[in-house]
């Protein structure tokens, strides 16, 4: 499967690397013309935008997905707790066959600010909280 990922913003320093190593390929221009858009950045009607007619759009907020237009199908993720499945993506990350974009690690006592920094936006990866 071929895909490519759109940074809306500004890239950080390693998007390109981080996304070209995980097989997708990368740019900074958003075309339309899609066969499918997975929007993970919240972009809803300007995301719907870039899909072809009669496309696929998923995205990730079930409870505001964008009106179906030109035969899209619009969908959205819906994410259920599973421990096991959870249990088992964090092995396989820890293992090194997933790839993991870490932004800091961090002493647990600091988690408040890591928290503030991500509902600020902005970050690139996620912090790794140390006890």
């Amino acid at each position: 499967m071929w895909c490519r990922l759109t940074v809306g913003s500004k890239p950080q320093g390693g998007d390109e690397e981080f996304v070209r190593g995980a097989g997708a390929d990368f740019t900074t221009h958003a075309e339309p013309g899609w066969d499918a858009v997975a929007d993970g950045a919240v972009l809803q009607e300007r995301g719907l935008a870039l899909v072809r007619d009669g496309g696929t759009f998923v995205g990730v907020r079930p409870s505001s997905v964008p009106g179906a237009e030109r035969g899209i199908t619009v969908d959205a993720v819906v994410a259920h707790p599973d421990g096991p499945r959870l249990s088992d993506l964090l092995a396989r990350t820890a293992s090194g066959e997933l790839p993991a974009r870490v932004h800091a690690v961090v002493p647990l006592d600091q988690v408040a600010d890591a928290h503030r920094a991500v509902a600020k936006g902005g970050v690139r990866g996620r912090y790794v909280l140390k006890p």
